[in-house]
């Protein structure tokens, strides 16, 4: 069930216990667990608190609380009209740790004179994604099924309980988006465009494969995922069919280009994005757990994180950026927009000014926080590595990630700062960073051993050697 409601309530602690009892029945209603709705109690009590003691020193106004749910997450927004705040001033306060330990997304954001806003975010997860049934289904060995005609066209409704049953046979309940497991939620998010279905259906009309292109609100990229076929209905060109009309319905709206994840355990995949003229501009060390797995494929490594490739295709020519590549990057970073046709020039860095703007996430599921740096301001370096230090004491990660903007010419330095702090380079998203371009690190948090992963394009592996290159040095420079 989606919905929207809204609470006002004096800027008054004494009003706290209904906030709490708000944040309660949203949570309650958007289906929570237990322990996500209790952790979405607690840091709305200690947002709440936070505004009325720190935030209202002059303001009276009412605090405004809106709670908003989706297929894929609830969000809880507290909108006050105090002392400006934004994620840089929240960061010096402690209790930002307790905020960030109960959901998956915390941050503020300042509108100037219409205040200021403390949006939490908790993933909606599948019922079972923590039981014992959570596991991928016992392995055995699937004939196949007989030769046949196959269709291959967008989602219906009434196909969201055989994407469900393909999903379980393929990762059990492992897979990170839950709404696939929840047919109601899988309808309402193709409904609203944030992830757009296409399905392979066997002659008996079972649904057999499943891709889909995922989107934020109206970002020019989307993330093709997803991507799963039955090991009945494999090698018959069902997953290349499912992607060519996933590609048609991403030209179709108008969208700059998409971007795949293949991961480096079997070259299936990749081969499939290289096929369709992706191209290669990362690679992503222990990115997701060893649990988030097809079933039969033929994997190079059994006990480590799983880590994936970045395939990017764009759909349509751009007009030239300027972008801000750090000097020891410049050259990497040329050959990936060269790869992909994207016309670039580069300028020189220049020291940061103002505040700057970040955002943490986590995604429980996989063990991975992000930090999207939307502008370099001149605390940024030490701010986001107090934040990263805070999400590691707080959070059971095996990984975190950050993405900076190209186009700032604070992020030469910003790099520079974090790379002496336990990053190092990934690659490079275009679109990716709220339509910006984004140069990516990596902090994997657990032994990756590089000699499992197997990249198979040309290009990929000049990424690989550089990666494995940069992982040593940012090490050797540290120690």
């Amino acid at each position: 069930m989606s919905f929207r409601t809204e609470l006002k309530v004096p800027p008054d602690s004494a009003f706290g216990s209904l906030v709490e009892r708000f944040a309660a029945d949203a949570a309650e209603r958007a289906e929570l667990s237990a322990a996500r709705a209790h952790g979405l109690v607690l840091a709305a009590r200690e947002g709440f608190g936070a505004i009325v003691t720190e935030a209202l020193a002059e303001g009276r106004e009412p605090i405004r609380i809106v709670a908003a749910c989706t297929p894929a997450y609830l969000e809880l927004a507290l909108f006050e009209r105090g002392l400006p705040m934004d994620d840089a001033l929240a960061r010096r306060d402690p209790r930002w740790s307790e905020l960030c330990s109960g959901v998956d997304v915390v941050h503020w954001r300042c509108h100037g004179a219409a205040g200021s806003e403390l949006r939490l975010i908790v993933n909606r997860a599948h019922a079972a994604e923590d039981a014992a049934a959570a596991a991928i289904p016992a392995e055995e060995d699937v004939p196949l099924a007989p030769a046949q005609e196959y269709t291959i066209r967008r989602f219906v409704p009434g196909d969201a309980i055989g994407v469900a049953r393909a999903f379980y046979l393929t990762y059990g309940y492992a897979y990170d988006l839950a709404a696939v497991y929840a047919p109601e939620r899988l309808v309402e998010l193709n409904e609203q465009g944030s992830y757009i279905s296409i399905v392979a259906l066997a002659s008996d009309g079972e649904v057999v494969g499943h891709c889909a292109l995922a989107r934020d609100h109206a970002a020019p990229i989307a993330d093709l995922a997803g991507a799963i076929v039955l090991p009945a209905h494999r090698g018959r060109n069902l997953l290349n069919r499912m992607l060519d009309r996933a590609e048609a319905e991403a030209a179709a709206l108008g969208l700059a280009g998409y971007y795949s994840e293949p991961v480096t355990d079997h070259p299936r995949t990749q081969l499939s994005s290289e096929s369709f003229g992706e191209k290669a501009c990362g690679v992503t060390l222990g990115e997701a757990p060893r649990s988030f797995v097809a079933r039969h494929m033929e994997l190079s490594t059994t006990t480590q994180r799983q880590s994936c490739m970045l395939y990017v295709k764009p759909l349509r020519p751009r007009e030239p950026r300027a972008i801000y590549a750090p000097p020891r990057h410049r050259s990497i970073v040329a050959s990936i927009y060269e790869q992909l046709g994207l016309p670039v020039t580069f300028s020189g860095g220049a020291p940061a000014n103002g505040r700057g703007l970040f955002h943490t996430g986590i995604t429980r599921l996989d063990r991975i926080a992000t930090v999207d740096v939307e502008a370099v301001g001149t605390e940024t370096a030490e701010l986001v590595y107090q934040a990263v230090e805070d999400l590691r004491a707080t959070q059971r990660l095996g990984a975190v990630y950050a993405s900076l903007p190209l186009e700032d010419a604070g992020t030469p330095a910003l790099c520079e700062a974090l790379e002496s702090r336990g990053f190092f380079f990934s690659g490079v998203g275009p679109w990716m960073l709220d339509g910006k371009d984004a140069l990516r690190l990596q902090m994997p948090l657990t032994p990756i051993d590089l000699s499992a992963i197997v990249v198979i394009g040309e290009f990929g592996k000049i990424l690989f050697d550089y990666v494995a290159s940069e992982r040593n040095r940012c090490a050797g420079d540290r120690g």
